[in-house]
């Protein structure tokens, strides 16, 4: 019942304003804590988190770089090399 915790979105050229901009802003209001944003083109992933005030800060930016840990589900980790 209600709105995922979580949510990941693979975008794809022709989905870019609807996942940036849109989407976002619909997840925001529904109260969604976590998002994250895949871009496999450029091997990025964008990942916003519900403040203290339930809206979406600036985004924390992760490249292949990077191992990224999810704050809504504690023990979920990625390795992105064997991602992208």
């Amino acid at each position: 019942m209600g709105s995922p915790d979580f949510i990941i979105e693979i975008l794809s050229p022709s989905s870019v304003k609807m996942d940036k901009i849109v989407k976002r802003n619909l997840y925001e209001k529904a109260n969604v804590k976590e998002y994250w944003i895949v871009d496999i083109l450029n091997k990025l992933i964008e990942v916003y988190y519900l403040d203290s005030k339930n809206q979406y800060g600036k985004p924390l930016f992760f490249t292949i770089e990077d191992d990224i840990k999810s704050y809504f589900f504690g023990g979920l980790e990625i390795n992105l090399k064997e991602i992208f």
